[in-house]
């Protein structure tokens, strides 16, 4: 976003969300092809097999997760996943840090009218902290409030914890809260904490759910329109 781009208008302070809650992989950042990238090449390295179908099923998964299935799907139990996430982690920060983050259309403007309407912002990730940090140090200051990366949660999506970490740092409580998501697992995970989801679907679909409806691009979303969401599900309860 360049300082020219125009802000939307802030909504009422009694009717805007009181914070949105961001995933990353996906949905802040299209960093999919970036992992993808990096499994074909480790996975090359290691003597196996890899394919679009296997990466596709990592996809909102915990990282750890993501490794223990790695490790089963070439075959390779003298491996440990930990290690294999590691070396995955290691290419996509040094992909980050060069400062080329392929940022979805809308987020960057969606934030700074966060900013601006004093809207807080949280990034709730399944990557670990040195994922995040590269990515949160691309972005303009004051872009996020907090951020709840995935080796710092007991449980990851699709349990609560995550979300619900993010709303307790902010001090906010998850049904008033907005969460953008392009996974069924995290979707899940922000739903399950209480949140209003709006699932943009990226690499893999997304199912209907209560409290949750698709956009196809952030940027068709408003603060406005986050509010009128958020309404619009409360009155259903």
């Amino acid at each position: 976003m360049t300082p020219s781009s125009p802000i939307p208008a802030a909504p009422d302070p009694a009717s805007r969300p009181a914070a949105l809650l961001w995933d990353f992989d996906g949905t802040l950042a299209d960093t999919e092809p970036i992992w993808i990238r990096a499994e074909y090449d480790l996975i090359g390295r290691l003597g196996g097999r890899w394919s679009d179908e296997h990466a596709l099923q990592l996809v909102g998964n915990s990282l750890i997760d993501s490794g223990i299935y790695i490790v089963n799907a070439i075959d390779r139990p003298d491996l440990d996943p930990a290690w294999v996430m590691d070396q995955l982690v290691e290419q996509v920060v040094a992909t980050l840090r060069t400062g080329e983050v392929p940022w979805r259309p809308g987020a960057l403007a969606l934030l700074e009218a966060s900013r601006v309407a004093g809207v807080p912002c949280a990034l709730v990730s399944a990557s670990y902290r040195v994922i995040l940090d590269a990515a949160l140090a691309a972005l303009p200051p004051g872009s996020f409030t907090a951020s709840v990366a995935g080796d710092e949660v007991t449980s990851g999506k699709p349990h609560p914890e995550p979300y619900e970490r993010a709303c307790a740092e902010l001090g906010v409580d998850a049904r008033d809260c907005v969460a953008f998501e392009d996974s069924e697992t995290g979707a899940r995970s922000a739903n399950a904490a209480g949140a209003l989801v709006v699932a943009v679907p990226n690499h893999v679909a997304i199912p209907a759910a209560p409290r949750r409806v698709e956009r196809a691009s952030l940027a068709d979303v408003d603060l406005a329109g986050l509010a009128s969401l958020l309404d619009e599900a409360d009155a259903l309860v």
